[in-house]
């Protein structure tokens, strides 16, 4: 039943982002024709250009609800925070694999009083049609982690994260958990609560919030991002 609930949420979707891509299509001369056909009024065609580019070339509706997605990759810079040391942050976010629902995505982020830094690169493989309003992807990938008079932490980074797209390509919240160097006797884990906000048609403003535990410490830190989509 929730895949049901996805696929037609993500339909809505996909036929609000057609209508903004097609809506320089100019009226098909045989549009008179083909609206006696269907029974419809020739004004209703003429002011929907999805309708006519589908009487022209019916789509593969479900087959592009899994494959386009509601969510831009993104690349992103920033400043963050923590205990009142700031500090700065670059990376990538969901660049597609080719037309799969596998992403890559790594950031590096360092305090400018060198205190601390951090490095990671991870895969992403969501799980529902990539057109929903809601996602669920595994993460798998790599973290290190490094801290003034404390060991380092690096190694395997595994977890899962959830997506909730509010506004197609305009905005989303992104809630994650993952666990670096699981088992291990210096095992951190990392939760981030993120949003991302379109500004214009390619910027978005992005925040947000990461809670670290390890037996070596327990802190957080938020962030102010400048997103480019792609």
């Amino acid at each position: 039943m929730a895949k049901n609930w996805a696929i037609a949420l993500a339909a809505i979707s996909y036929f609000q982002i057609c209508n903004a891509a097609y809506g320089d299509i100019k009226p098909d001369i045989k549009i008179s024709h083909r609206a006696n056909e269907l029974e419809l009024e020739r004004q209703v065609i003429e002011s929907s250009p999805v309708l006519r580019r589908w009487l022209e070339n019916p789509p593969d509706l479900l087959d592009d609800i899994y494959k386009t997605p509601s969510f831009n990759p993104k690349l992103r810079v920033g400043m963050t925070s923590r205990n009142n040391s700031l500090g700065i942050e670059a990376g990538f976010e969901d660049l597609f694999v080719g037309s799969t629902p596998l992403t890559v995505s790594g950031s590096y982020q360092t305090e400018l009083s060198g205190r601390e830094s951090e490095i990671e690169a991870h895969l992403r493989y969501y799980v529902l049609p990539l057109g929903s309003y809601w996602n669920l992807a595994p993460i798998v990938g790599y973290r290190q982690f490094n801290q003034m008079e404390q060991p380092q932490i690096s190694g395997l980074d595994i977890g899962l994260q959830g997506i909730l797209v509010l506004s197609p390509h305009s905005s989303d919240l992104r809630l994650s958990h993952t666990f670096t160097d699981p088992t291990g006797y210096r095992e951190m884990s990392t939760t981030t609560l993120s949003a991302s906000y379109a500004i214009t048609n390619n910027m978005r403003l992005g925040t947000k919030i990461e809670w670290r535990r390890s037996p070596l410490s327990y802190d957080s830190r938020i962030g102010i991002l400048l997103e480019l989509a792609l």
